[in-house]
């Protein structure tokens, strides 16, 4: 296993840049899964995931969610951890810091190659719920919401519910709020243009092995990203930078 680096309540794995814990008083704020593998070539199922130069196989590359999530990124610890990666002529930097409320991080992505790149960015966290069916996503009400599963765009009503596979797109920026009963956990997005929201549901959860039995049900993914318009990119010019950023907030659910 890849060692993991330990910063007051952050816990940090070089291998992806990979925010593996956030320890508060309300329990922890990440889901990490039981059969997670952990070294280079393996992607942490959990955490806050680096998904970089490119989302999922939108623009018709492997691996999916890109190669930023399975190397092994150079990384100092101080006040934020600090980690930086550079593969290809795109260089990735990235911090994480913890506040008051939870934390915060930040990737940007620099192009040193001679040519215009075509990137995506996206943070893909596995927030912890007490359990997904009784837990609800608000802040998208009245946004357009593009469904991978069917590929049709509706307009959110009400909040944001789970029942089986949930695979969609806030084709919008709002400020997102997970309520599963116990606590809080906002969601803030910076310099993204959409916002996933994802959940297995049991029966696709059955078919990923390095998820356990039911695990499907104790965390919720609220993906701050820049996908480009129609979700097909955006075209960063030889030494541009793009960035895009994530707060999260907690809290104890008022009970009265």
């Amino acid at each position: 296993m890849t060692e993991l680096i330990t910063s007051g309540p952050l816990t940090f794995s070089p291998v992806g840049a990979h925010l593996t814990s956030v320890d508060s008083p309300t329990g922890d704020l990440l889901f990490l899964s039981s059969k997670s593998r952990f070294g280079e070539g393996n992607a942490i199922r959990g955490g806050v995931p680096i998904v970089a130069p490119w989302f999922g196989t939108l623009l018709g590359k492997e691996p999916q969610h890109g190669w930023a999530r399975t190397s092994t990124w150079e990384t100092m610890d101080g006040d934020k951890i600090s980690a930086g990666l550079v593969r290809d002529g795109i260089e990735l930097t990235l911090s994480v810091w913890r506040t008051d409320e939870g934390f915060e991080t930040n990737l940007a992505l620099t192009n040193h190659t001679g040519d215009t790149e075509t990137v995506q960015l996206a943070f893909h966290p596995y927030f912890r719920v007490a359990d997904i069916d009784q837990t609800a996503v608000t802040g998208a009400e009245g946004t357009d919401v593009l469904d991978r599963v069917t590929d049709g765009v509706t307009t959110q009503d009400g909040a944001i519910t789970f029942d089986e596979l949930f695979d969609r797109v806030v084709l919008g920026t709002p400020e997102m709020l997970i309520d599963d009963g116990s606590r809080t956990i906002t969601v803030i997005g910076r310099g993204h243009d959409a916002t996933v929201v994802w959940n297995p549901g049991a029966e696709k959860a059955a078919t990923m092995e390095d998820l356990g039995d039911e695990e499907w049900r104790e965390f919720v993914c609220i993906e701050p990203a820049l996908l480009g318009p129609d979700q097909k990119g955006v075209d960063v010019a030889p030494g541009e930078q793009v960035s895009i950023g994530m707060e999260v907030k907690v809290a104890a659910r008022d009970e009265g």
